[in-house]
């Protein structure tokens, strides 16, 4: 992938930290790989809490009747189709992502994040009293 302008222990020292990288080298990285340097850097230096990533249940989205679910679910279509994904049962959505549906809803990202984590637990419970005792 780097073309054999970076070592892959170089990288990977990067990646964790044991090691540090010019501006010029961090720029080419960038480049390599496709990342706009700004985008990557603000990435490092977002707080690890707006990090958050939620996995979602696609096809539950589909079927929750709530005004939030349908806000979401059409966003969710919509990553999907730019990220040029194979239809899957989830989507992870990124840090970006839920910035930017949690400004549509109004909400913070973590609040966003619970409110999809509780609607995922409530279909689990759903589908455990639906199934019985084992």
């Amino acid at each position: 992938m780097t073309m054999g302008r970076f070592k892959s222990t170089s990288v990977a020292a990067y990646e964790r930290g044991e090691r540090t990288i010019s501006l010029e080298r961090f720029i080419e990285l960038c480049d390599l790989y496709g990342i706009p340097a700004q985008a990557m850097l603000a990435e490092i230096l977002r707080p690890e809490n707006a990090r958050s990533v939620a996995a979602i249940d696609r096809e539950l989205l589909e079927s929750t009747r709530s005004t939030e679910a349908s806000l979401i679910s059409g966003f969710v279509r919509q990553i999907a189709s730019l990220r040029r994904e194979q239809p899957a049962d989830a989507i992870v959505l990124r840090a970006g992502d839920l910035e930017v549906l949690a400004t549509a809803s109004g909400e913070e990202p973590t609040e966003l994040v619970t409110v999809i984590r509780s609607e995922d637990a409530d279909e689990d419970a759903d589908d455990d009293e639906t199934e019985g005792p084992s």
